[in-house]
């Protein structure tokens, strides 16, 4: 993944000696159209790229000469074994089940700011650290990246490419768990990095807002739900589909696990119709996953206006209501379809989860 820009330097033609009246003239002239400049020029200029925040195996084995960064490993623990981690991770590593981020069965959505704020703590990981992020699948570690970042840690960088391109850089692994020190954690949240279901419907209409949709085609179209505890498919209305960001779709990042270079990603979004140097960005999927390697790729951008939402689709769409009698995708609970709009431009008797 490359995330340096072309160089900005042109070649410059000698200036010319211009009459002082007509120089009046072009200088009026320039304050007249500089006036109405349109806001994406303006908006622009003042992008601040991040390249910084996906690392390379290189980056990283210099990084161990000095202060070490937390080595962060995102997997799910299936049955509270944390299989991906035991069976390889780079020396030193510690594991964070991702499960723990959300509240479970059966929304799975992301659980509440303190309670992000607290399972940091008990990794031992304080807002002044420098982590770095990684998993076997890309949206694992970019969805742990995005809730470090959201709660406050202040420097969290992703491996491009994770374990297989250390193992590819012939470096060794470990199986040993390490067991982390918990600590306090207080720190200043970025807010501006998420939006919640009531502000997206309060301002759905707005011309100055774009929805990104990063799930599937199926999903987009309403085909299917895309998870199967969600009964409901279809999309918000006027999301743009941005791409499927999951690892299996190989848009957002190649067959070996490297990101792509953010500028084809940026030239994707331009072709749906996304206009992220003038309009704020808002990214959704599913659950949250997705749209967090997304919105990685806006941040390295340095596009000035993005958040995630991370409720996505099923916070959207679903209400869920305690029944012991209820079957169906959630037993135990039953869904409900929320007074949120959707879009479902397949008919529902084509539908499925």
């Amino acid at each position: 993944m490359s995330l340096a820009g072309g160089s900005s330097t042109r070649a410059r033609k000698p200036a010319a000696v211009v009459p002082c009246r007509v120089a009046l003239l072009l200088a009026v002239l320039c304050a007249a159209l500089c006036a109405r400049t349109p806001a994406v020029a303006q908006t622009a200029a003042a992008r601040t790229p991040h390249p910084e925040v996906v690392v390379s195996v290189d980056w990283l084995q210099q990084a161990q000469d000095g202060p070490r960064p937390v080595l962060l490993n995102a997997s799910w623990s299936e049955d509270g074994v944390a299989r991906e981690y035991l069976s390889g991770h780079l020396p030193g590593a510690i594991h964070l089940d991702t499960d723990r981020l959300e509240t479970g069965y059966p929304r799975w959505a992301l659980r509440s700011l303190p309670e992000l704020q607290g399972v940091i703590g008990e990794l031992g990981i304080g807002p002044a650290d420098t982590v770095v992020v990684y998993g076997d699948k890309s949206i694992a570690a970019a969805r742990a990246w995005w809730v470090l970042m959201y709660a406050g840690v202040h420097d969290v960088r992703y491996l491009d490419g994770g374990l297989r391109a250390w193992r590819a850089a012939g470096l060794p692994v470990e199986t040993a768990a390490h067991t982390p020190v918990p600590r306090e954690f207080s720190a200043v949240p970025r807010q501006d990095f998420i939006i919640g279901t009531a502000e997206l419907r309060r301002r759905l209409d707005e011309g100055g807002m774009q929805l990104a949709d990063t799930r599937g085609w199926a999903e987009y179209n309403g085909l299917l739900s895309g998870y199967d505890y969600a009964a409901f498919a279809g999309r918000i209305p006027h999301a743009i589909a941005a791409g499927n960001a999951d690892d299996s779709a190989t848009i957002y990042q190649d067959a070996s696990g490297h990101l792509r270079d953010p500028q084809e990603v940026l030239s994707r979004w331009h072709a749906a119709g996304l206009e992220p140097e003038s309009r704020e960005l808002i990214f959704y999927c599913g659950t949250g996953w997705r749209s967090s390697l997304a919105f990685l790729y806006a941040y390295a951008l340095g596009l000035p206006r993005i958040r995630n939402y991370s409720d996505g689709w099923l916070g959207w769409s679903t209400l869920h209501e305690a029944d012991a009698t209820a079957t169906g995708p959630t037993p135990g609970w039953r869904q409900i379809p929320s007074d949120n709009p959707v879009e479902s431009p397949i008919p529902a008797f084509l539908r499925r989860r």
